[in-house]
């Protein structure tokens, strides 16, 4: 019985910071995946889709999708590689690279107060 209600209590959590983040990256006219992917290109400018979509936990499929929404957000560019023409790169845009400060200022209040 403990163990069940103990993850339900880590679900509620999951939940709860997960609509905290959505609110956050809505804010930011993205969405929490959005966010997640821009989170790994601000480790790691210039990854391939590939590792990207694997570093996100998205399918290649999904990863296309949210790629394309945040390109034409201009947060993003592609770009074929100049050594593998099969892999595409993506890099952040000036304005990709700004919205890391006030997103990881929202993030870090998020894990103040809890």
């Amino acid at each position: 019985m403990d163990e069940i209600l103990f993850g339900q209590r880590i679900g509620a959590i999951r939940r709860r910071l997960r609509r905290q983040m959505e609110g956050i990256a809505s804010g930011h006219e993205i969405t929490a995946t959005q966010f997640q992917v821009m989170r790994c290109l601000w480790r790691g400018d210039g990854l391939t889709a590939h590792c990207l979509a694997r570093d996100s936990h998205l399918d290649a499929a999904t990863m296309t999708g949210v790629l394309d929404r945040l390109e034409d957000k201009g947060l993003l560019k592609r770009e074929r590689d100049t050594t593998d023409r099969r892999a595409v790169r993506v890099l952040l845009t000036p304005v990709g690279r700004g919205l890391e400060k006030p997103m990881r200022s929202a993030i870090r209040s998020i894990d103040d107060a809890a």
